[in-house]
């Protein structure tokens, strides 16, 4: 079993190895993923992998990208921008919230509660 995954691993490398010499070529830096794809016949999970993997370097190659963690739309970082700031809001809110409660539970301070048995 051991044999098998290290042969998919070097016909990863050399699908990889022939991928990036092709995006080195001055006319095929600022392909999209979808180009890359159709161009090339390399599937787009593989594609993703290696950009998340960081061997596909966004400095070099700037309109490559991996779907958003969270909605799965095409971006540069982990999460989108539309998930990012929807994110801080819900922690924002979250925060007014607390500190609602908070405000609430120093001005009225719990009274003396009786049990009957």
């Amino acid at each position: 079993m051991q044999l098998f995954t290290k042969r998919i691993d070097v016909r990863e490398e050399d699908i990889f190895s022939e991928l990036h010499h092709f995006l080195l070529r001055k006319n095929n830096r600022y392909l999209t993923n979808d180009e890359v794809v159709a161009l090339t016949g390399v599937s787009s999970e593989l594609l993703y992998k290696w950009v998340k993997a960081g061997k596909l370097k966004k400095s070099i190659f700037p309109n490559l990208g991996a779907p958003c963690e969270r909605c799965g739309q095409i971006t540069q970082a982990k999460i989108c921008v539309s998930c990012s700031s929807t994110i801080v809001n819900t922690l924002k809110q979250e925060e007014k919230n607390r500190a609602w409660f908070n405000q609430i539970q120093r001005n009225h301070p719990r009274a003396s509660t009786y049990h009957y048995k």
